[in-house]
């Protein structure tokens, strides 16, 4: 089976829509399939990581003469993009799937795609645009709590995967849950690859009164406060400070509470029953992080834009002293999630390919 991946990565964009459509592809691969990548070449892009990974990739246009804004989900000239994807693919025969991730494309550009593949399919997390494809999930738990968010959006003939069981997780995630201490000894913080908000340095702010936590801040790639951040720790033995982390699943393993955002690590979180303070950073996590608050899986203090700095560390001093709390949070949490995410995907796409191979349908 052979699969192209549309989905791109920036300092605006940031790094979570590679990062999940990474994980698929390393699950598909794993089964034998031909997986690569077309991603933009815009600040921050992630090509080299792929490459080095051991995947093909195609670099598409950091601009293209139409567009007016690259807002993480302003929409893309999508014949434009179109027209550069197919030229960096012209001399490869169609693909079975092509995997499209991107806020900016809708259903004009997923139905010109059907000359590069056979079958198509879209990964959103927004239910607000047209898709023309035959496979469609969305991950969050906004898809699966809220009355059918893609029945205007998609049409009969495409199959939806909506909520948490289909998080796209690696398979470590598959694993058991943290042991809820009586008091939290550590802390990880982290909002994403990038933090263009600078929410780290912010929590770091408000974490300064606590001395007897350990915490882990990993900043991510080209921090706005990166040297604030380092003059910080340097005063604080009990600190460490992180770009990136070859072995995040094992800061969390080791943590007792999380301070993040509400995009894909939320999934990961969930499988470990990592109990979480959440404060979102981008529009698209607001509506998924207030559900999951009301579901009784973290405690969520609003965006970060209206985020007062006491009023964070008035919620980490409640959740570090309340154990009942936080198991709770680790048991709604676990609920929701098993870390097979994407392995029912890969099944699933394999399966649409073979029935078509057979002729038992497309």
């Amino acid at each position: 089976m052979r699969v192209l991946i549309r989905a791109d990565a920036s300092v605006t964009i940031g790094s979570g829509h590679i990062a999940r459509c990474l994980t698929l592809a390393n699950t598909l691969r794993a089964d034998g399939a031909d997986v690569r990548f077309a991603c933009r070449e815009l600040p921050g892009h992630l090509l080299q990581r792929l490459a080095d990974q051991g995947y093909v990739t195609y670099a598409l246009p950091a601009r293209y003469d139409a567009e007016e804004d690259q807002d993480i989900e302003a929409a893309l000239p999508w014949q434009a993009d179109l027209s550069a994807l197919a030229e960096q693919i012209e001399d490869e025969p169609p693909f079975d799937w092509l995997i499209v991730d991107h806020y900016g494309l809708d259903a004009r550009w997923e139905k010109a795609a059907r000359g590069l593949a056979v079958r198509v399919m879209a990964i959103d997390d927004l239910a607000n645009r047209p898709h023309s494809v035959e496979v469609l999930l969305d991950q969050n738990y906004s898809a699966q709590a809220l009355d059918q968010p893609y029945a205007a959006w998609v049409g009969p003939e495409c199959r939806t995967f909506l909520g948490p069981r289909f998080a796209l997780l690696r398979d470590e995630f598959q694993c058991e849950p943290i042991v809820i201490k009586p008091r939290v000894e550590r802390v990880l913080v982290n909002f994403g690859g990038f933090d263009a908000a600078g929410q780290v340095y912010a929590t770091m702010q408000a974490l300064q009164g606590f001395a007897d936590l350990q915490v882990d801040f990993v900043a991510g790639l080209h921090n706005p406060n990166g040297q604030a951040m380092n003059d910080l720790v340097a005063s604080r033995p009990e600190w460490r400070l992180h770009a990136l982390t070859g072995d995040f699943f094992a800061l969390m393993q080791a943590a007792d509470l999380f301070i993040g955002a509400g995009g894909g690590t939320t999934w990961e979180r969930a499988a470990l029953g990592l109990p979480t303070i959440c404060i979102t950073v981008a529009n698209n996590q607001q509506l998924n992080a207030q559900l999951l608050a009301e579901a009784g899986v973290h405690l969520y203090l609003g965006a970060h834009v209206q985020l007062e700095p006491g009023r964070l560390r008035e919620a980490i001093e409640r959740v570090c002293h309340d154990a009942v709390l936080r198991q709770s949070y680790a048991d709604q949490s676990r609920v929701l999630v098993d870390g097979r995410g994407a392995r029912r995907i890969a099944d699933a796409l394999a399966a649409r390919a073979d029935n078509a191979a057979t002729g038992q349908g497309a």
